[in-house]
């Protein structure tokens, strides 16, 4: 068995019907309810640079979106798995970030960021309400968005899976009414529970990440 076979995630089974719950179609229920934009996924890994070689060789065997690679930077390396709606990022950090978890990050304009009034980090382009909340907030502004860097990838086959207590959190972001993307690419797994307990899949029922991550709720898809 060679290594893309000990480390690839097996097909899903029974996914079905049950996975989704509360995904609304349509931009609003209300005047005040608004569509969430999701940006990316993020999957860390603490020091450990060689484990993004293996996520790159896993996600080029499974030939779906294009896979890049980023530099080295002052607090992590990262690999990239592009899709048209979203990207997947599993990131490694350095030493000196011990601290990061599992995220979506959302799109959200910046009128909305200072019902925050103690947020665990906040800069130019980014704002976390709370370490291991599950999700972040992006400024419409950030000059990267997967909108903008997307626009020559045709493959869009990706969904991502999270909790209800996740569901319940970015449903509820600054305090405002908003709704799962009308997409269809965010579905909430009643055997997840956790806000940081998120799942990536691609259009064949394959776990895309997180990889190498135990969680005992998904053992019975591996």
């Amino acid at each position: 068995m060679n290594k893309i076979d000990k480390v690839r995630r097996k097909t899903l089974t029974a996914l079905g019907a049950g996975l989704l719950t509360g995904s609304v179609p349509g931009v609003a229920m209300s005047k005040e309810a608004m569509e969430l934009v999701v940006d990316h996924v993020m999957f860390p890994l603490y020091f450990n640079n060689q484990f993004l070689d293996v996520a790159e060789e896993v996600w080029e065997e499974m030939n779906m979106g294009k896979v890049t690679r980023g530099k080295q930077n002052a607090a992590f390396k990262a690999v990239y798995l592009h899709s048209k709606s979203f990207y997947v990022e599993y990131l490694s950090n350095v030493k000196a970030q011990p601290y990061w978890s599992n995220a979506i990050y959302v799109v959200v304009p910046k009128d909305y960021w200072g019902y925050y009034r103690k947020p665990a980090l906040v800069t130019e382009h980014f704002l976390i309400p709370e370490f291991g909340c599950g999700y972040q907030l992006m400024s419409p502004n950030y000059p990267h968005l997967n909108s903008d860097v997307s626009t020559d990838v045709e493959y869009d086959d990706l969904v991502i899976l999270i909790s209800a207590a996740l569901e319940e959190q970015i449903t509820n972001i600054a305090g405002k009414r908003w709704v799962l993307p009308g997409n269809n690419k965010i579905r909430v797994h009643t055997d997840l529970k956790h806000v940081h307990d998120i799942v990536v899949i691609n259009g064949r029922d394959q776990i895309v990440a997180p990889l190498l991550q135990p969680n005992p709720i998904l053992r019975q898809y591996l």
